[in-house]
C-alpha cells in the first residue's frame, strides 16, 4: 500500500486579537430576543449554581458519604444544564441555542476553579446573578459566522455589525455580545476574538526576549523604557457626575425627574468606566508587545485604599485627604492593568512576574542588606558596603520615576535593563522644593518571583 505523502509546508504562526464593534439588532423584536437569550444564560447560571450548592450542603450534612456531588467543572455542570433543559416545565429553553446557553456553565466552572484555587485568595464563592444588577450578556463559543458585515445569531438570523477596521481577514473564534447602555433602545456591542497570522499588517509580532518593568502610579503607568502611559483625563465627567449627584440629593424619591437624573448619572459613570477600560486595554497591549517578560510590583490595593477614619477611641487623621487619594488610586485601574497584562502575556508564551514590595523589618534597622537577604539593589544606590540601606535609599532615589526614568530592576539571571545608567553628577539629593511627592519611590525589589 502506497504511503500518503505528508505536506512539508507549515502553517504560519498566529496570534489572538479581540475587536469590539457595535451590534445593531435592527428591530425591537431582535433586541428583545437578545435580552431573552441573555436572560436564559442567567437562568442557567442561577439554576445550576443552586443545584450544586444544594447537593453539596446535603452531602456535607450527611457526613460526606461516598464521592459527593463531584467537582464543579464545565463537564459536570453542563450535565446539570442538559437535565434542566430536558425536564418538564423548561421547554422554553429549547427556543434558544443549546450551545450558547450551556456555555454559561463554562464561566461558572471557571468561577469555582478560581474560588478553590489557594493561590487566588481574592476570588470568593460564585454568587447568583440578579436581573436588575447584571448586564445582559451571552457568548457564541464556536462556529461564528460573519459575512458581509453581519453576525449570525443561531435560531434568530443575521444582525448587522459596525465597521470592522482591523482583522477583517482573520478567522473569528468566539463572540461575546453585551448590552452597553440602558433605555428604550439600548446599545449592543460584540467583542469578536480573531485568529490572525503574525505577519498581519496590524499585528506586532511578540518579542522573543527582553523584559520590561511597569510602575503603576496615580493616573499613569511608567515602564522601564522611559515611556509614560497616561490614563485619560476625566475632569469633565467628574464635574458632571458631582453635579447630578447633588441634583439627585435634592429631588424627591420616586419622581420622574429623579429617575431621569439617575439615568444621566449612570450614563456618565458608564462613559468614564469605558474610557478607563479602553486605556488599560491599549496600555497592556503596548507593554505586552514591547518585551517577552513583564514585571509588576505586587501592590495590595485593598489595603492601600482602606479608609483612615479609625474608631471612636482612636479617630483617624486627614480622613478627607485619604478618601481623595483612595478615589484617585481606584480610578487608575491598577487591577485592570494587571489582569489584562496577564491575559495578554500567556498566549504569546511570555510571562508576567509579580514582585512583592520589599519592607525591611524594624529589628534590622541600620544594618546593610546581607548576601542571604536575596535582595537586588538599585543601580543608583551606590556600591555595596556603603551603608546605604533600603531605608536610606528612599530619599536619594526619589528621582526614580520623577524624571520618568524608572529604576532598572530585574529578577536574577535577567541582567539590568539599563546597566549603564548611573547617578547623574550634580543631581540634587532628595526631592526639590515645589515638586509633589512621588507615589512609589522605593527602588528595591525582591529577588523571589
Amino acid at each position: 500500500m502506497a504511503s500518503i505523502p505528508q505536506s512539508t509546508t507549515q502553517e504560519p504562526p498566529t496570534v489572538i486579537r479581540t475587536l469590539r464593534v457595535r451590534l445593531y439588532p435592527g428591530t425591537a423584536a431582535n433586541g428583545r430576543y437578545l435580552e431573552q437569550l441573555a436572560g436564559a444564560c442567567r437562568f442557567a447560571w442561577n439554576h445550576v449554581l443552586a443545584g450544586h450548592e444544594t447537593d453539596y450542603r446535603t452531602w456535607k450534612a450527611a457526613g460526606k458519604p461516598g464521592e459527593g456531588p463531584g467537582s464543579p467543572t464545565f463537564f459536570t455542570l453542563g450535565r446539570r444544564f442538559t437535565q434542566l433543559r430536558n425536564a418538564s416545565g423548561h421547554e422554553w429553553l429549547q427556543d434558544y441555542s443549546y450551545e450558547i446557553v450551556r456555555y454559561a456553565c463554562k464561566y461558572l466552572g471557571d468561577a469555582y476553579a478560581a474560588f478553590l484555587d489557594p493561590d487566588r485568595p481574592d476570588h470568593g464563592r460564585p454568587q447568583y446573578k440578579a436581573r436588575h444588577y447584571t448586564k445582559p450578556v451571552f457568548t457564541l463559543p464556536s462556529r461564528v459566522r460573519i459575512e458581509d458585515g453581519s453576525l449570525y445569531i443561531p435560531k434568530r438570523g443575521w444582525m448587522r455589525l459596525g465597521p470592522i477596521h482591523r482583522y477583517a481577514d482573520g478567522k473569528p473564534l468566539t463572540v461575546r455580545c453585551r448590552q452597553g447602555s440602558e433605555g428604550k433602545q439600548p446599545k449592543w456591542y460584540a467583542c469578536i476574538v480573531f485568529e490572525v497570522p503574525v505577519d498581519y499588517p496590524d499585528v506586532c509580532p511578540p518579542a522573543a526576549d527582553g523584559a520590561v518593568g511597569v510602575d503603576r502610579n496615580v493616573g499613569q503607568a511608567t515602564d522601564s523604557t522611559g515611556e509614560v502611559h497616561a490614563l485619560p483625563d476625566t475632569t469633565v465627567e467628574d464635574a458632571k457626575i458631582k453635579r447630578y449627584q447633588r441634583k439627585m440629593a435634592r429631588q424627591q424619591k420616586g419622581t420622574h425627574r429623579r429617575r431621569r437624573a439617575g439615568g444621566k448619572l449612570r450614563k456618565l459613570q458608564h462613559r468614564k468606566a469605558r474610557r478607563r477600560d479602553n486605556a488599560t486595554h491599549q496600555i497592556s497591549r503596548q507593554v505586552a508587545d514591547t518585551a517577552h517578560t513583564v514585571v509588576l510590583e505586587d501592590l495590595n490595593t485593598k489595603a492601600m485604599t482602606k479608609s483612615a477614619k479609625g474608631t471612636v477611641e482612636k479617630p483617624g487623621r486627614n480622613v478627607k485627604q485619604k478618601a481623595g487619594l483612595n478615589r484617585a488610586i481606584l480610578a487608575s485601574g491598577w487591577g485592570q492593568l494587571e489582569r489584562k497584562l496577564g491575559s495578554r502575556t500567556r498566549p504569546a508564551s511570555c510571562g508576567l512576574s509579580i514582585l512583592p514590595t520589599l519592607r525591611r523589618p524594624a529589628a534590622n534597622a541600620g544594618t546593610p542588606p546581607s548576601q542571604t537577604d536575596r535582595r537586588r539593589r538599585c543601580s543608583r544606590a551606590g556600591p555595596a558596603g556603603s551603608g546605604r540601606t533600603p531605608t536610606t535609599m528612599r530619599r536619594s532615589t526619589s528621582w526614580c520615576g520623577r524624571d520618568f526614568r524608572p529604576c532598572p530592576f530585574r529578577p536574577a539571571g535577567l541582567g539590568l535593563l539599563h546597566g549603564e545608567e548611573r547617578s547623574l553628577p550634580g543631581r540634587p539629593q532628595g526631592r526639590p522644593k515645589g515638586l509633589p511627592r512621588p507615589v512609589n519611590r522605593i527602588c528595591v525589589v525582591s529577588h523571589r518571583i
